[in-house]
């Protein structure tokens, strides 16, 4: 794996959860009433990411957090 592909990656994964942003958003605003469901399912995005980081990071013996300056992310 190269930076290349890691910045692939990211791009990709980014733009998917632009769509899944988006695409939210229009539900939400087209039915009130989803707002929970759709809710949950973003928590459930959430903390499967921050699990499988911090999973990754126990495997390793890495902090993966520790590489992000969080006061610079806007």
């Amino acid at each position: 794996m190269t930076e290349q592909n890691i910045d692939l990656h990211l791009r990709d994964a980014l733009s998917h959860i632009e769509l899944a942003i988006d695409e939210s958003v229009k539900l939400v605003l087209e039915n009130d009433s989803i707002k929970k469901e759709i809710g949950q399912k973003w928590e459930n995005f959430l903390g499967e990411f921050i699990g499988q980081v911090r999973e990754k990071g126990k495997k390793s013996r890495l902090n993966l957090l520790s590489w992000i300056t969080f006061p610079r992310i806007r």
